[in-house]
């Protein structure tokens, strides 16, 4: 089976472990970037032995790479992660004295850092209207209201504007 798939599983035994079902579990897979559906992810459940054998080796205290050698012995699980990181390391920077003090900027110092977001389907459209309309793209429009908005000095509790 492709390495994919097996990403794919473990992106689901680790929504198992963390108690999500239904939109919240597919939700926490979309968000580790894989698009699947509620069937796919029922039939990768199926593939593993199903949910509660899931949480039976979880209960035992496997880890999610564990439980894939568990089910699929003899499969090459290399890209799979051995464990998952913990929030400190996730968020460890290196500290660098800059000669002028700033640190780096959000986002890592890039020119660009992408954002993906959850708009209601009548903002959606409106946006994609507007930008036909100005013939842009919806990015760019979107990039264009965000930076006019953002570069307006706040409203301070009494004041008019």
């Amino acid at each position: 089976m492709a390495r994919t798939s097996r990403l794919k599983q473990e992106r689901v035994v680790e929504a198992v472990r963390l108690g999500l079902e239904g939109d919240e579990a597919l939700s926490f897979i979309h968000q580790s970037g894989f698009a699947l559906t509620g069937a796919g992810v029922a039939r990768h459940l199926k593939a593993l032995g199903g949910r509660g054998k899931v949480l039976a080796a979880i209960a035992e205290g496997l880890t999610n790479r564990e439980i894939l050698e568990r089910v699929f012995p003899g499969d090459d699980l290399d890209e799979v992660p051995v464990h998952e990181p913990e929030q400190p390391e996730l968020f460890k920077a290196e500290k660098r004295d800059d000669e002028d003090g700033l640190a780096d900027p959000p986002g890592g110092g890039f020119e660009h850092t992408k954002l993906t977001l959850t708009l209601p389907t009548d903002l959606y459209q409106a946006i994609s209207l507007a930008a036909r309309a100005e013939k842009k793209s919806r990015a760019d429009l979107i990039i264009e209201v965000l930076t006019a908005q953002l570069s307006l000095l706040p409203m301070y509790p009494g004041e008019e504007s």
